[in-house]
């Protein structure tokens, strides 16, 4: 059996999961953090020892789609769990999407370079089967179980070709795993933070960032998270699925990771002691120094970030101008946008109206481009989803954008349904999408989301699909 000696200290409680991971995938590893592998890497097998108790972990794989999971893999899974979040983690495990929603969710560029990755991703994920011996926990029971189970039970998706691959207009239906999905609903899970995430180039180093963030919380109770973590070098590189499970090719396969993660400040060192197999490598996390890390994500800070403003910096505008006044101006931003304007830099031109006291970017005043048309209305009542302003930028990325501000800020007024449903709706125009967001932000300013909620309702049971 493989030698484990771990070392947690210093611990903290961790609040306000916005994001979040599913603690026994993110603690077990599922993925080989490695990007290329053999092709005749198929299967491996990991032994260890949970609360003093022996422990197995392996995978079976198929040569033909590229052996075991490894590498990009690991953001499509991760891209699957987020999705399934959003869309109220519903019990059935099933999931309705589409290639441009998983690039986007892992990260990815999703023109179209990604998608035949993405199909051997998804086909490595359905065919590859996993057996964890005494090392899933059901949390809620407080037991250490025993599961076999394949990440995706079920997967069906269209195509466009005769070459069946992948493409914009694909849909995809997903049915995650039993397991998976019965700890995501009984809460076992842990924060991630995705920002962060995602901005890693990298995909190895993406790869040991949420198998090390995952090891740094507590199994038994993940809410809580250390600040220090060793383990002996050879447990690592099986923990990490490295393929050449020599210590020195151990450290050289996670050498430029490490360098990644303490430049962007996410560990403070990763420093080597022992030698030969008995070597332990010990991480120092660094400690978040802002508290804004710390602050529950509320519907203005949502905004900003969504337009690549950073967290640090979104707190800062939201506490100096209040969130009523950077919803409202945020929702002033978007019809500027949804009218053709042509912004050198998005964030920039937010900020910007939001800071405006000499009336620049007024409805009833100046305006950096021409006013359009429309219909009279008094000053008081609020837009209506049949204001439309002409379109200007890709449908599939204003109606992702809109879809994002719309669930954050409407909650459970709608089912996933009918979230379902009002995406049809946006993709054909009825309503308009970067308007239907816009109304949306104005209504949550003006404490009005029930009455735009009934409005696009209404649409929602008058659509008829083409």
């Amino acid at each position: 059996m493989a030698r484990r000696s771990t070392k947690k200290a210093d611990v903290t409680a961790q609040t306000a999961i916005t994001r979040f991971d599913e603690a026994n995938v993110g603690r077990l590893g599922l993925i080989s953090i490695q990007e290329r592998i053999p092709d005749n890497f198929t299967s491996w097998h990991v032994d260890f020892f949970v609360e003093g108790r022996p422990a197995q972990l392996s995978c079976e794989s198929l040569p033909k789609y590229g052996g075991v999971p490894h590498g990009l893999d690991g953001d499509i899974a991760n891209a699957i769990i987020l999705i399934y979040h959003e869309h109220g983690s519903p019990a059935d495990g099933v999931i309705r999407t589409t290639p441009y929603q998983l690039l986007k969710r892992a990260g990815l560029d999703a023109s179209g370079r990604y998608y035949k990755s993405l199909k051997l991703s998804l086909l490595r994920l359905r065919t590859s089967t996993y057996f964890a011996s005494e090392a899933w926990r059901e949390h809620p029971r407080g037991n250490w179980t025993t599961v076999t189970f394949n990440y995706l039970e079920g997967l069906e998706f269209t195509t466009q070709s005769d070459e069946q691959d992948l493409s914009s207009g694909s849909a995809i239906l997903i049915r995650l795993a039993k397991p998976i999905v019965k700890s995501i609903r009984a809460e076992y899970v842990k924060p991630l933070d995705i920002d962060f995430l995602t901005s890693l180039t990298r995909p190895l180093t993406r790869a040991l960032y949420r198998l090390l963030d995952a090891r740094r919380y507590n199994p038994l109770h993940p809410s809580e998270v250390a600040f220090e973590y060793s383990v002996n070098v050879s447990d690592w590189g099986e923990a990490c699925k490295i393929v050449d499970q020599r210590p020195n090719k151990i450290r050289a396969t996670l050498q430029g990771a490490h360098e990644d993660l303490i430049e962007r400040g996410y560990l403070k060192s990763a420093d080597y002691t022992g030698r030969g197999k008995k070597q332990v490598i010990s991480y120092v996390f660094a400690r978040p120094v802002d508290a804004e890390l710390m602050r529950p994500v509320i519907p203005a800070v949502q905004c900003l970030l969504d337009q690549g403003i950073s967290l640090k910096a979104a707190w800062r505008y939201v506490d100096e101008f209040g969130e009523e006044r950077v919803l409202s101006r945020f929702e002033r931003f978007n019809r500027l946008m949804a009218r053709g304007y042509q912004a050198n830099s998005r964030s920039g031109l937010l900020v910007d109206i939001i800071r405006d006291d000499a009336g620049k970017y007024n409805d009833d005043g100046a305006s950096p481009l021409p006013r359009q048309p429309t219909p009279e209305r008094k000053a008081s009542q609020m837009p209506t989803l049949l204001d439309l302003p002409d379109q200007a930028l890709s449908l599939e990325e204003r109606v992702e954008r809109a879809m994002k501000t719309i669930q954050f800020l409407m909650r459970d007024r709608l089912s996933t349904r009918e979230y379902a449903i009002l995406r049809a709706c946006l993709i054909v125009g009825q309503p308009d999408a970067d308007f239907a967001a816009a109304t949306v932000s104005a209504a949550k300013a003006n404490n009005s989301l029930d009455q735009v909620a009934d409005e696009l309702l209404n649409y929602i049971q008058h659509y008829k699909p083409a």
